[in-house]
């Protein structure tokens, strides 16, 4: 029964195009230019932001891993 509803649904919204459109942002040529523009920005710099993390966190792992190496046989050995 969910099924038939979801796609009845479906159904409906694809019939009527003027629900489909984008965010009122991105239709008003005054307003919507510099939200678009902000928006474009921010999506272009979130997939480096995110390799950068990730980044950081390998190297700031792989500096604990290796001062751990260089402390464990100074603590074996008291």
């Amino acid at each position: 029964m969910s099924r038939a509803l979801g796609l009845a649904a479906l159904a409906l919204l694809g019939s009527a195009p003027g629900v489909a459109r984008a965010c009122s942002t991105c239709m008003d040529p005054t307003e919507g230019s510099r939200t678009l523009l902000v928006v474009t920005i921010f999506l272009s710099l979130l997939p480096i932001g995110m390799l950068a993390g990730i980044g950081g966190y390998a190297w700031w792992r792989a500096e604990q891993m290796r001062r751990l190496a260089v402390a464990l046989p100074l603590l074996e050995r008291t």
